[in-house]
């Protein structure tokens, strides 16, 4: 056997490796697996739109996010105000969510 034989083996042998390699990491058994999330759609939006009015959106988009601790306590504590009453079940119920007010407010 030639050099020029055994550097194609060797060449041929390490790609056939790399391919079969690439093909092991696309097992779909291995893959993580999405499952359905217990949040609904309507509770997503009321939580984004709770996020927004309660002012803790503009504070975290703020260049003083880091600085100004004052606004982000009080917009922390309003968002949890909003979260936890009545209005989160509203919003819930106006964007088409089905869940009960009282269970959905308690969250």
């Amino acid at each position: 056997m030639s050099a020029k034989n055994i550097l194609a083996s060797v060449l041929f042998a390490s790609a056939a490796l790399v391919a079969g390699s690439a093909m092991a990491n696309d097992n779909p058994h291995l893959q993580p697996v999405n499952s359905p999330s217990a949040v609904s759609r309507a509770e997503v939006l009321a939580d984004l739109q709770i996020y927004r009015e309660s002012g803790l959106a503009a504070v975290e988009q703020s260049e003083t996010y880091g600085y100004d601790n004052a606004r982000r306590e009080a917009a922390k504590a309003r968002y949890a105000e909003l979260r936890n009453s009545p209005y989160y079940a509203t919003l819930v119920q106006r964007f088409g969510g089905s869940a009960p007010a009282t269970a959905v407010a308690g969250r």
